[in-house]
């Protein structure tokens, strides 16, 4: 952490101190998402129940690793895009994760080092491993609010988010492989929208969701699995993905297999080898 950040209880930032609360507790008895997915990507932030559940999906889909892999790696391609030809320097990543390579913050400052990035996660692991978030480019801003997506405007009002992010300029709103983490009942859709009702023209969403279009019954599977872990996953249609985007402008390709999705170099061969939807829309 550099001279600059302040540690503030539930949330990190790069400036100014904000209020003083215990972090949450950490239990290691219940997979996490943000855990799992760790394991998949070849972290060491995980315990035994994140990789017993991590090898229960495994095994049902064997390229479970690789389907993680190609969703980090959609992350950077399209974070790159709207930095380079959308000309977006302000994100709000909900979902963030375990830090690990090609953080948005990392890819939006390598290529506009000015940018600004604000994550949010609800993982108290993710929370003790926020300091790795805020190390970018002085000339940008980074920050870290442990908030639940199911919350928008505990989101959008927080201090640290105020104090980094201009809302009245153009934001990306990223929200890979996160929504799948929200019950019907919970009514997702209707949380992104106020998100989306908050940013002005010219922002951007980002999606990626899991999906079980490619093979029901597999996903049936792991979903059951997902149950008795304790962990929500809730799979949905490409239809359903595209709601998310509201009325904003869907731009090209579409929604799509996450591989294909402006891939780098040649077209996949088999672009539904990872099952996730992905599509990216603008604000007019």
């Amino acid at each position: 952490m550099t001279e600059r950040q302040a540690e503030i209880g539930t949330a990190f930032v790069a400036g100014r101190p904000l209020e003083d609360r215990q972090p949450p507790e950490i239990d290691t008895s219940l997979p996490h998402s943000a855990r799992v997915y760790d394991y998949w990507l070849g972290g060491k932030d995980h315990f035994p129940a994140d990789r017993a559940l991590g090898e229960v999906f495994e095994q049902a889909i064997p390229t479970m690793r690789q389907m993680a892999k190609e969703n980090r790696v959609f992350l950077g391609r399209a974070v790159r895009h709207l930095v380079r030809e959308a000309g977006i320097r302000q994100f709000l990543d909900i979902g963030t994760g375990i830090p690990t390579g090609g953080n948005t913050h990392e890819v939006a400052q390598a290529e506009a080092p000015e940018s600004r990035v604000v994550y949010i996660d609800n993982d108290p692991i993710v929370l003790a491993h926020a300091r790795a978030l805020l190390v970018g480019d002085e000339r940008g801003r980074t920050a870290y609010i442990h908030a639940d997506l199911r919350d928008p405007a505990a989101i959008l009002s927080h201090p640290a988010l105020t104090g980094t992010l201009d809302l009245t300029q153009p934001v990306a709103l990223m929200l890979v492989a996160v929504l799948m983490l929200v019950a019907d009942e919970d009514e997702p859709h209707a949380r992104v929208a106020e998100l989306l009702d908050a940013l002005p023209s010219g922002s951007h969403i980002v999606v990626t969701h899991p999906t079980a279009d490619f093979d029901p019954e597999t996903v049936a599977g792991v979903v059951a699995a997902a149950d008795q872990g304790k962990l929500t996953l809730v799979p949905r249609s490409r239809e359903q993905v595209a709601a998310f985007l509201g009325d904003w402008e869907l731009l090209e390709p579409g929604v799509v297999p996450v591989m294909a999705w402006r891939p780098d170099g040649e077209p996949p061969a088999d672009p539904e080898a990872a099952w996730y939807w992905a599509g990216v829309a603008r604000k007019r």
